[in-house]
């Protein structure tokens, strides 16, 4: 097997290889030995005690300005490729690791100096702290995410009286909730025309009176790794300064954080597929027919260079996104159509990829293939939850077609 950076091209810089390397020994020393033991971690202790790891590597903090204790990272491609440095471990494990970066990304994008002394310092110490984003709600599913106010659908309300937010509402589908220290809430102060003006981003301590949680979903992947919980919020009242900025700019800043969420997922994706092609190499190497080994035969071969082409396909792909991010001056806004648009596609296209990986990896491998002790079932698993998840993959074609031309969602 080739050097395992070289994966990454001309893309990674000589500091991105030291971070990846750091990265990528912790993942083989810390997760990838205990990559079964996660779906049945109720407790969360082993859980803990990797977070607590990547705390100490300086993930928690990894978007936080320097000035904080953070490592200020900016780049697009260092962020993804430390991400899938990380869920060729367990996808899980790095998509609750980078919640902390997307629910603070907004305050640190205005320098709203307040949330991040108040909410956000404790992120830059050398303790684990949960974060979780509250967007998805029960009526409307994803069309939270609409950018058609006809079709948007935000049922979490927030009105100000006197100095402080009083938000009431339901979230389903949040990660970490019920276990994190601070919440990011989607809601509106214009219920009646969802206006894009109306939207608004408040942050919400865990502890605060009126707010509760619900059972964790019982789900097929990232059963404890990622807890999913709603989130009852019950005239929850916060100081006002807790919102993130104002009319039209958190609406901005939302489409922001969409557009990462969508990229980030594809090296999400890819990671799981990275490993479960190293495992099927690795198996059809030390299995033979015919007096050779099975990835000697061209049949099997086919297969695995099939496997190689998605892969390297969609990583390609994505980090070209990447690229796109980290020139501003080029490519504007990462809200803009155009960027979510090229995001949307890098998720849909590494799931899609991820997804075919790890079904001809069975068919490679037969019953050893869904067999529990060779992990690919769980990355299938795992696998099909991002597929799934920031709209879907048929919500994210629409957003692929905006791109390049007007389109209704109605």
């Amino acid at each position: 097997m080739q050097e395992w950076w070289k994966r990454y091209g001309q893309f990674i810089t000589d500091e991105d290889k030291a971070i990846l390397t750091l990265v990528r020994d912790f993942t083989e020393n810390e997760i990838m030995p205990v990559r079964k033991e996660l779906d049945e971690d109720e407790n969360r202790a082993i859980i803990n005690h990797i977070m607590q790891g990547l705390v100490k590597l300086g993930m928690q903090k990894r978007v936080f300005p320097e000035k904080m204790g953070g490592l200020g990272i900016r780049s697009a491609i260092t962020f993804c490729t430390i991400h899938e440095e990380m869920s060729r471990g367990d996808s899980g494990i790095a998509m609750v690791s980078v919640i902390p970066s997307w629910v603070f990304s907004p305050a640190i994008q205005v320098r709203n100096e307040f949330i991040l002394q108040t909410l956000g310092a404790p992120f830059c110490r050398d303790e684990y702290h949960g974060a979780c984003m509250g967007l998805t709600e029960p009526e409307g599913g994803c069309n939270v995410e609409a950018v058609d106010p006809n079709v948007r659908q935000i049922g979490t309300t927030a009105r100000l009286e006197g100095d402080e937010w009083v938000i009431t509402g339901t979230k389903r589908w949040p990660s970490e909730a019920g276990v994190a220290d601070v919440y990011l809430i989607v809601c509106t102060t214009d219920p009646e025309h969802q206006s894009d003006e109306g939207i608004a981003l408040i942050y919400v301590p865990a502890g605060t009176p009126g707010l509760s949680f619900g059972k964790p979903e019982n789900k097929m992947g990232m059963r404890y790794t990622d807890i999913n919980a709603d989130i009852y919020l019950d005239e929850v009242r916060v100081p006002k300064e807790y919102r993130v900025a104002d009319s039209g700019e958190d609406y901005r800043l939302l489409r922001n954080i969409l557009s990462w969420g969508r990229l980030v997922s594809a090296p999400n994706a890819l990671g799981n597929a990275q490993a479960v092609f190293e495992s099927v190499v690795d198996y059809t190497g030390h299995r033979f027919y015919a007096g050779k080994q099975v990835r000697e035969h061209s049949l099997q071969a086919g297969i695995i260079a099939d496997m190689a082409i998605g892969i390297e396909s969609a990583r390609a792909y994505y980090l070209m996104v990447a690229s796109m991010f980290d020139d501003r001056k080029l490519y504007g806004e990462h809200s803009s159509d155009f960027l979510l648009a090229k995001a949307s596609a890098a998720k849909i296209y590494a799931t899609d990829v991820t997804i075919k990986v790890c079904n001809m990896a069975m068919e490679l491998m037969g019953s050893y293939g869904y067999s529990k002790d060779f992990q690919v079932e769980k990355y299938l698993r795992d696998s099909k939850i991002i597929q799934l998840w920031a709209g879907g993959s048929n919500a994210g074609r629409i957003d692929v077609a905006r791109g390049y031309y007007p389109i209704s969602e109605a």
